[in-house]
């Protein structure tokens, strides 16, 4: 056995992995914010909080370098998170369908969380939102946005509940 098949090494470049993977999703709905001009509205915001959650579980995870345990440990809390992407991506495709339960989005609860955290002062490129959730104006292979988020989070999930078997084979 190699020093990089040990399986803290090998959990170590799968949490690293989980971190780009993460970093690019965030980085395509930039490019689709300042490239397309698709504004995000509070749920694209939300779900950008999310995938910046699991990559910094998956940042801490990748450093840290846990074992046995450990590794379980992380890709729970990945799990989590990601299964909370999932609650959150649907709903957001639940609203798209539903032009007058999406203009409720609008004043929402999530809304005035958001407003009230100031996120969009900290770092406005990533967090500011003025987009109405009833537009699908873009889409890639018949899926909207918040389609794909939704598929990025179920395969996020899936790879956190794998990972801790994968890692320690």
């Amino acid at each position: 056995m190699s020093a990089f098949d040990r399986p803290v090494d090998r959990a170590a470049r799968m949490f690293t992995w989980l971190f780009l993977g993460c970093l690019l999703i965030i980085a395509a709905a930039l490019v689709l914010q300042f490239g397309y001009r698709l504004d995000p509205c509070p749920w694209c915001v939300a779900q950008r909080i999310v995938y910046l959650l699991i990559a910094l579980v998956a940042l801490g995870a990748a450093l840290w370098r846990p074992v046995a345990r450990g590794i379980t440990v992380f890709s729970m809390i990945g799990l989590v998170f990601a299964l909370t992407g999932v609650a959150a991506a649907t709903w957001h495709v639940f609203l798209q369908r539903d032009p007058e339960r999406a203009n409720a989005c609008a004043g929402s609860m999530l809304e005035q969380l958001l407003d009230a955290s100031r996120l969009a002062h900290w770092v406005p490129p990533l967090f500011q939102y003025d987009g109405p959730c009833t537009l699908k104006p873009w889409s890639l292979l018949g899926m909207s946005v918040p389609e794909w988020s939704l598929a990025g989070f179920a395969v996020i999930a899936l790879y956190c509940l794998i990972l801790p078997f994968i890692a320690r084979r």
